[in-house]
Protein backbone atom coordinates (compact mmCIF):
# COMPACT_ATOMS: atom_id res chain seq x y z
CA UNK A 1 0.00 0.00 0.00
CA UNK A 2 1.13 3.38 -0.54
CA UNK A 3 2.21 5.69 1.57
CA UNK A 4 0.62 8.99 2.14
CA UNK A 5 2.47 11.87 0.02
CA UNK A 6 2.65 14.34 2.96
CA UNK A 7 4.34 11.39 5.35
CA UNK A 8 6.24 10.68 2.50
CA UNK A 9 8.21 14.52 2.01
CA UNK A 10 7.34 14.66 6.20
CA UNK A 11 5.17 17.56 5.97
CA UNK A 12 1.79 18.16 7.71
CA UNK A 13 -1.04 18.71 4.76
CA UNK A 14 -1.00 22.79 5.49
CA UNK A 15 2.56 23.08 4.13
CA UNK A 16 3.13 26.15 2.01
CA UNK A 17 4.61 25.67 -1.30
CA UNK A 18 8.24 26.92 -0.94
CA UNK A 19 8.02 24.80 2.43
CA UNK A 20 6.98 21.54 0.62
CA UNK A 21 10.04 22.43 -2.20
CA UNK A 22 12.52 22.86 0.78
CA UNK A 23 11.10 18.91 1.85
CA UNK A 24 11.69 17.61 -1.32
CA UNK A 25 15.00 19.34 -1.36
CA UNK A 26 16.24 17.83 1.79
CA UNK A 27 15.30 14.18 0.53
CA UNK A 28 16.14 14.55 -3.09
CA UNK A 29 20.33 15.33 -1.97
CA UNK A 30 19.75 12.73 0.88
CA UNK A 31 18.69 9.86 -2.07
CA UNK A 32 19.62 10.89 -5.15
CA UNK A 33 21.34 8.10 -7.08
CA UNK A 34 24.44 10.02 -7.59
CA UNK A 35 25.17 10.29 -4.17
CA UNK A 36 23.99 6.77 -3.36
CA UNK A 37 25.34 4.92 -6.25
CA UNK A 38 24.27 1.11 -6.54
CA UNK A 39 21.57 1.40 -3.76
CA UNK A 40 18.61 0.71 -4.88
CA UNK A 41 16.23 1.13 -1.40
CA UNK A 42 17.88 4.93 -1.72
CA UNK A 43 17.07 5.32 -5.36
CA UNK A 44 13.21 4.16 -4.81
CA UNK A 45 13.06 6.63 -1.67
CA UNK A 46 14.37 9.04 -4.28
CA UNK A 47 11.35 8.26 -7.12
CA UNK A 48 8.70 8.16 -3.99
CA UNK A 49 9.61 11.51 -2.67
CA UNK A 50 9.38 12.71 -6.72
CA UNK A 51 5.99 11.06 -6.90
CA UNK A 52 5.07 13.03 -3.75
CA UNK A 53 6.22 16.38 -4.83
CA UNK A 54 5.13 16.09 -8.45
CA UNK A 55 1.84 15.76 -7.09
CA UNK A 56 1.24 18.04 -3.95
CA UNK A 57 3.04 20.72 -6.09
CA UNK A 58 0.26 21.27 -7.90
CA UNK A 59 -2.21 22.85 -6.58
CA UNK A 60 -4.92 20.99 -9.09
CA UNK A 61 -3.84 17.46 -8.21
CA UNK A 62 -3.22 18.18 -4.98
CA UNK A 63 -6.85 19.14 -4.15
CA UNK A 64 -7.78 16.16 -6.15
CA UNK A 65 -5.36 14.06 -3.42
CA UNK A 66 -6.50 15.73 -0.44
CA UNK A 67 -10.22 14.72 -1.49
CA UNK A 68 -9.84 11.29 -3.09
CA UNK A 69 -6.24 10.04 -1.68
CA UNK A 70 -4.42 7.89 -3.98
CA UNK A 71 -6.73 6.80 -6.14
CA UNK A 72 -7.86 10.59 -7.52
CA UNK A 73 -4.55 10.87 -8.61
CA UNK A 74 -2.69 7.72 -10.09
CA UNK A 75 -4.28 3.96 -9.41
CA UNK A 76 -7.72 4.59 -11.21
CA UNK A 77 -5.93 7.17 -13.66
CA UNK A 78 -3.69 6.13 -15.04
CA UNK A 79 -0.79 6.93 -13.42
CA UNK A 80 1.50 4.09 -12.27
CA UNK A 81 3.89 6.67 -10.13
CA UNK A 82 8.06 6.59 -10.83
CA UNK A 83 9.01 3.41 -9.41
CA UNK A 84 9.67 2.10 -12.75
CA UNK A 85 10.97 5.32 -14.22
CA UNK A 86 14.11 6.67 -15.11
CA UNK A 87 15.61 9.39 -13.08
CA UNK A 88 16.32 11.34 -15.92
CA UNK A 89 12.40 11.28 -16.82
CA UNK A 90 11.39 12.00 -13.39
CA UNK A 91 12.99 15.45 -13.42
CA UNK A 92 11.73 16.16 -17.13
CA UNK A 93 8.37 14.93 -15.92
CA UNK A 94 8.28 17.30 -12.97
CA UNK A 95 10.08 20.13 -13.52
CA UNK A 96 9.51 20.09 -17.89
CA UNK A 97 13.47 20.22 -18.44
CA UNK A 98 13.71 23.45 -15.73
CA UNK A 99 16.14 22.61 -13.52
CA UNK A 100 15.11 24.35 -10.10
CA UNK A 101 18.06 21.76 -8.36
CA UNK A 102 20.87 23.36 -10.48
CA UNK A 103 22.02 25.41 -7.88
CA UNK A 104 22.59 22.91 -4.95
CA UNK A 105 22.87 19.68 -7.42
CA UNK A 106 25.98 21.22 -9.05
CA UNK A 107 27.80 21.83 -5.73
CA UNK A 108 27.26 18.48 -4.47
CA UNK A 109 27.61 16.57 -7.78
CA UNK A 110 30.00 18.74 -9.20
CA UNK A 111 27.56 19.73 -12.54
CA UNK A 112 27.64 15.33 -12.58
CA UNK A 113 23.89 14.57 -12.64
CA UNK A 114 22.70 12.37 -15.14
CA UNK A 115 20.55 14.15 -17.58
CA UNK A 116 18.61 12.71 -20.85
CA UNK A 117 16.60 14.19 -23.38
CA UNK A 118 13.86 16.31 -22.52
CA UNK A 119 10.41 14.87 -22.54
CA UNK A 120 7.59 16.85 -25.19
CA UNK A 121 5.57 18.89 -23.14
CA UNK A 122 2.38 17.96 -21.36
CA UNK A 123 -1.05 18.74 -22.56
CA UNK A 124 -4.55 18.99 -21.41
CA UNK A 125 -7.95 18.37 -23.09
CA UNK A 126 -11.68 19.31 -21.45
CA UNK A 127 -13.96 16.85 -21.16
CA UNK A 128 -17.75 17.06 -20.92
CA UNK A 129 -19.63 14.32 -18.94
CA UNK A 130 -23.19 14.05 -17.95
CA UNK A 131 -23.78 13.26 -13.84
CA UNK A 132 -25.02 9.69 -14.56
CA UNK A 133 -21.12 8.96 -16.71
CA UNK A 134 -19.59 10.27 -14.17
CA UNK A 135 -21.75 8.85 -11.46
CA UNK A 136 -21.47 5.38 -12.87
CA UNK A 137 -18.48 5.72 -15.35
CA UNK A 138 -18.23 4.97 -18.46
CA UNK A 139 -16.08 4.11 -21.21
CA UNK A 140 -15.69 6.89 -23.78
CA UNK A 141 -14.09 7.74 -27.25
CA UNK A 142 -12.05 10.57 -27.29
CA UNK A 143 -10.40 12.49 -30.25
CA UNK A 144 -6.60 13.10 -28.95
CA UNK A 145 -6.23 17.16 -29.60
CA UNK A 146 -2.68 17.13 -30.61
CA UNK A 147 -2.46 13.65 -33.37
CA UNK A 148 -6.48 13.85 -33.87
CA UNK A 149 -6.15 10.02 -33.14
CA UNK A 150 -8.90 7.99 -31.61
CA UNK A 151 -8.65 6.59 -28.19
CA UNK A 152 -10.55 4.85 -25.66
CA UNK A 153 -10.82 6.09 -22.21
CA UNK A 154 -11.72 4.48 -18.81
CA UNK A 155 -13.59 7.06 -16.91
CA UNK A 156 -13.63 5.50 -13.25
CA UNK A 157 -17.03 5.43 -11.17
CA UNK A 158 -17.33 8.70 -9.16
CA UNK A 159 -15.56 11.28 -10.83
CA UNK A 160 -16.24 14.83 -10.39
CA UNK A 161 -15.79 18.24 -12.00
CA UNK A 162 -11.73 19.38 -11.74
CA UNK A 163 -10.74 15.40 -11.31
CA UNK A 164 -7.83 14.54 -14.20
CA UNK A 165 -7.51 11.52 -16.07
CA UNK A 166 -3.73 11.27 -16.88
CA UNK A 167 -2.83 9.23 -20.53
CA UNK A 168 0.50 8.52 -20.14
CA UNK A 169 2.41 9.49 -23.45
CA UNK A 170 -0.38 11.16 -25.14
CA UNK A 171 1.33 14.44 -24.64
CA UNK A 172 3.57 16.56 -26.94
CA UNK A 173 6.42 14.33 -29.20
CA UNK A 174 10.03 15.25 -28.04
CA UNK A 175 12.04 17.54 -30.40
CA UNK A 176 15.13 16.65 -28.41
CA UNK A 177 15.06 12.32 -28.99
CA UNK A 178 13.12 11.84 -25.36
CA UNK A 179 9.91 10.22 -24.62
CA UNK A 180 6.40 11.66 -25.27
CA UNK A 181 4.45 14.21 -22.77
CA UNK A 182 1.16 13.30 -21.04
CA UNK A 183 -2.46 14.20 -21.97
CA UNK A 184 -4.19 15.37 -19.14
CA UNK A 185 -8.39 15.44 -19.12
CA UNK A 186 -9.77 17.23 -16.83
CA UNK A 187 -13.11 16.12 -16.10
CA UNK A 188 -16.64 18.64 -16.08
CA UNK A 189 -19.31 17.42 -15.29
CA UNK A 190 -22.52 18.82 -17.18
CA UNK A 191 -25.87 20.04 -15.28
CA UNK A 192 -28.83 18.20 -14.65
CA UNK A 193 -32.70 18.46 -14.77
CA UNK A 194 -33.17 17.53 -11.18
CA UNK A 195 -30.33 16.96 -9.26
CA UNK A 196 -27.23 18.98 -7.66
CA UNK A 197 -24.40 17.28 -6.44
CA UNK A 198 -22.05 18.21 -3.48
CA UNK A 199 -19.60 15.31 -2.71
CA UNK A 200 -21.26 12.06 -2.93
CA UNK A 201 -24.75 13.49 -2.59
CA UNK A 202 -27.24 14.27 -4.73
CA UNK A 203 -30.24 17.06 -4.17
CA UNK A 204 -33.15 17.49 -5.71
CA UNK A 205 -36.12 20.69 -5.13
CA UNK A 206 -39.70 19.54 -6.53
CA UNK A 207 -42.97 20.78 -6.11
CA UNK A 208 -45.41 19.58 -3.91
CA UNK A 209 -49.46 20.70 -4.48
CA UNK A 210 -50.71 22.43 -1.40
CA UNK A 211 -53.44 19.46 -1.10
CA UNK A 212 -50.43 17.03 -1.55
CA UNK A 213 -48.84 19.23 1.47
CA UNK A 214 -51.68 19.63 3.79
CA UNK A 215 -53.75 15.91 3.50
CA UNK A 216 -50.61 14.00 2.62
CA UNK A 217 -49.59 11.71 -0.39
CA UNK A 218 -47.58 9.22 -2.20
CA UNK A 219 -45.65 11.10 -5.02
CA UNK A 220 -43.11 10.14 -7.07
CA UNK A 221 -39.40 11.46 -7.55
CA UNK A 222 -36.62 11.23 -8.90
CA UNK A 223 -33.32 9.44 -8.76
CA UNK A 224 -30.39 8.63 -11.48
CA UNK A 225 -31.59 5.50 -12.91
CA UNK A 226 -35.71 5.43 -12.71
CA UNK A 227 -38.90 6.90 -10.73
CA UNK A 228 -39.54 5.87 -6.92
CA UNK A 229 -42.37 6.69 -4.79
CA UNK A 230 -41.72 8.59 -1.70
CA UNK A 231 -44.08 9.09 1.09
CA UNK A 232 -45.57 12.46 1.69
CA UNK A 233 -46.76 13.14 5.58
CA UNK A 234 -50.28 14.80 5.90
CA UNK A 235 -49.42 18.40 7.43
CA UNK A 236 -45.84 18.27 4.94
CA UNK A 237 -44.68 22.38 5.42
CA UNK A 238 -42.73 23.64 2.47
CA UNK A 239 -38.73 23.17 2.79
CA UNK A 240 -39.23 20.04 4.63
CA UNK A 241 -36.23 17.77 3.58
CA UNK A 242 -36.58 13.90 2.24
CA UNK A 243 -33.39 11.90 2.72
CA UNK A 244 -33.56 8.43 0.27
CA UNK A 245 -30.37 6.31 1.65
CA UNK A 246 -28.04 5.08 -0.99
CA UNK A 247 -29.55 6.79 -3.70
CA UNK A 248 -26.71 9.44 -4.08
CA UNK A 249 -23.30 9.55 -6.17
CA UNK A 250 -21.09 8.01 -4.82
CA UNK A 251 -17.16 8.59 -4.99
CA UNK A 252 -13.93 7.57 -6.04
CA UNK A 253 -13.55 5.62 -2.75
CA UNK A 254 -16.22 3.85 -3.58
CA UNK A 255 -16.83 3.57 0.34
CA UNK A 256 -19.68 5.28 0.39
CA UNK A 257 -22.69 5.44 -1.90
CA UNK A 258 -23.92 8.50 -0.33
CA UNK A 259 -27.69 9.95 0.17
CA UNK A 260 -30.33 11.51 -2.28
CA UNK A 261 -32.31 14.39 -0.24
CA UNK A 262 -36.01 15.61 -1.39
CA UNK A 263 -36.90 18.96 -0.49
CA UNK A 264 -40.13 19.73 -1.01
CA UNK A 265 -41.77 23.35 -2.04
CA UNK A 266 -45.22 24.13 -1.23
CA UNK A 267 -46.93 25.58 -4.37
CA UNK A 268 -50.36 26.82 -4.15
CA UNK A 269 -52.84 26.88 -7.50
CA UNK A 270 -53.19 29.89 -9.41
CA UNK A 271 -56.00 31.20 -11.85
CA UNK A 272 -58.83 29.58 -9.40
CA UNK A 273 -62.46 30.78 -10.25
CA UNK A 274 -64.57 32.59 -7.48
CA UNK A 275 -66.44 29.58 -6.09
CA UNK A 276 -63.36 28.13 -6.11
CA UNK A 277 -61.93 30.55 -3.62
CA UNK A 278 -64.98 30.95 -1.84
CA UNK A 279 -64.50 26.66 -1.26
CA UNK A 280 -61.14 27.51 0.07
CA UNK A 281 -62.21 30.41 2.29
CA UNK A 282 -64.94 27.83 3.93
CA UNK A 283 -62.38 25.40 4.13
CA UNK A 284 -59.73 27.14 5.98
CA UNK A 285 -61.83 29.31 8.01
CA UNK A 286 -61.42 29.10 11.85
CA UNK A 287 -57.72 27.51 11.14
CA UNK A 288 -55.99 30.46 11.48
CA UNK A 289 -53.88 29.80 14.93
CA UNK A 290 -53.56 25.68 13.33
CA UNK A 291 -50.73 27.97 10.91
CA UNK A 292 -47.84 27.84 13.95
CA UNK A 293 -44.90 29.70 12.01
CA UNK A 294 -47.56 32.66 10.64
CA UNK A 295 -49.09 32.92 14.26
CA UNK A 296 -44.99 33.35 15.42
CA UNK A 297 -44.20 35.56 13.25
CA UNK A 298 -47.36 37.89 13.99
CA UNK A 299 -46.66 37.44 17.85
CA UNK A 300 -43.09 38.67 17.15
CA UNK A 301 -44.53 41.48 14.75
CA UNK A 302 -46.30 42.71 17.52
CA UNK A 303 -44.09 42.45 20.05
CA UNK A 304 -41.32 44.68 18.12
CA UNK A 305 -43.70 46.92 16.82
CA UNK A 306 -46.01 47.64 19.83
Amino acid sequence: MKRDYYEILGVDRNVSQSDLKKAFKRLAIKYHPDKNPDNKEAEEKFKEAAEAYEVLSDPSKRTTYDQFGHQGVNSSFGQSGFHNVDINDIFNNIFGGDEIFGDIFGDIFGGGMRRGPRRGRNIQMSLDLSLEDAVFGKNIEITLPNTRKKVSVNIPPGVDTGNKIRLSGEGEQSQHGGGNGDLFIVINVLGHDFFEREANHLYCEIPLRVDQAVLGDEIEVPTLTKKVLLKIPPETQTGKVFKLRDLGAGSLHGNSKGDLFIRVVVETPSKITADQKKNIANAFSGLEKNFSESKNFTDKLNKKFK
